[in-house]
């Protein structure tokens, strides 16, 4: 217990001496780490918004590539039913005239 008393007093008397510059110059290096962590922050906050606009940029140039992509193939399968209606509308009257025809 004495042992603790005498390292408590220690403790206290090395305290109180600091001087107040010393106490100054810590806290201006807690600030000037909150500084250099705030511009950290603002630069990543920067760079991470960079890469989010040329990843939205590359995204909308996929989405347009993808449009123009099943347009084609909206076309085509278009043409491929029409043909395929045309046909069937031919056969029908092919039918239709044998039973006419045979009658």
């Amino acid at each position: 217990m004495a042992n603790s008393k005498r390292l408590f007093g220690v403790v206290r008397r090395n305290l109180l001496r600091r001087s107040p510059s010393s106490i100054t110059t810590i806290r201006s290096s807690i600030q000037q780490t909150t500084r250099e962590n705030i511009a950290a922050i603002k630069i990543q906050a920067f760079f991470r918004g960079h890469l989010g606009r040329r990843a939205f940029r590359a995204l909308k140039s996929l989405v347009k590539l993808q449009a123009v992509a099943r347009g084609v193939l909206v076309r085509k399968q278009a043409r491929i039913a029409l043909h395929c209606m045309h046909a069937l509308a031919r056969l029908q009257v092919r039918v239709r005239a044998r039973q006419i025809l045979s009658h």
